[in-house]
């Protein structure tokens, strides 16, 4: 008989546990089952013993499966912020656009995070926010005046052996911002949405069409295939987009 793991979750799913306490009583259960089986010998029945054991075996490695999957991954990451900086009241109530504050994202790797004193091009005027008075404003002027930067807690993070340029994807690509950072124009404190896995990014590479329009593609192949009718799409995945080395090198 197989166990399955996922209905042995399920059914542990009552508990008033974590995945670790999940984990920590399956390794006691396997534990039990083995000491019985070959020490006390309360349990009559062998069979008991390898349903908990099989049983117990399934639900650790599912957990630990899981959980490795999930390691390095941030997804639901909202931090408390030094000020209490709300999107939704600039991107969304405002209206400003996300490239004002984020100069470097056209042609950079990275979209950058606004210096105070751009902030003080309308909070030079405006001293008093919507929600919390002066005083976050007056954080603003506090680390012009006194030459200290804001520092700000960096919320979306791909590991150090992940290439990726925000250029090749705003600029070249045209992709909006919220394709990946979420629905920010309604959000008062940033969170991160997607989860930034590398199958999350192959399969946007498998459906996202690449307008060829833009010259950076003049010379590729495709340009005939597309004039001739042999295809009628292009994906970033056919223009190499999903090689290791796009990615990694």
């Amino acid at each position: 008989m197989k166990a399955n793991p996922d209905f042995l979750q399920n059914a542990f799913s009552y508990l008033p546990l974590s995945s670790n306490g999940l984990f920590s009583l399956a390794c006691l259960l396997i534990a039990f089952a083995l000491l019985d089986l070959f020490f006390t010998r309360a349990i009559r029945f062998k069979a008991v013993h390898g349903l908990v054991l099989l049983a117990g075996s399934a639900l650790v490695v599912k957990i630990a499966v899981g959980e490795a999957v999930l390691l390095g991954r941030s997804q639901g990451y909202e931090p408390d912020q030094p000020i209490k900086f709300s999107h939704r009241i600039h991107a969304g109530e405002n209206k400003i656009n996300c490239v004002y504050c984020h100069t470097g994202v056209n042609d950079s790797r990275y979209a950058g995070i606004p210096p105070a004193s751009l902030c003080l091009n309308c909070h030079n005027v405006i001293r008093s926010g919507t929600n919390t008075g002066k005083t976050e404003i007056d954080k603003i002027h506090q680390s012009v005046d006194s030459g200290t930067a804001i520092r700000w807690v960096k919320v979306h993070t791909l590991p150090d052996f992940v290439y990726f340029s925000h250029a090749q994807h705003v600029n070249v690509g045209k992709i909006q911002c919220k394709k990946c950072h979420g629905d920010v124009e309604n959000m008062g404190r940033i969170q991160q949405v997607s989860d930034l896995s590398m199958g999350w990014c192959i399969q946007c590479h498998r459906e996202t069409n690449v307008n060829f329009d833009n010259k950076y593609y003049a010379s590729y192949k495709q340009h005939k295939a597309l004039e001739s009718g042999k295809i009628s799409k292009v994906t970033a995945q056919d223009i190499g987009g999903n090689n290791c080395s796009k990615c990694h090198y």
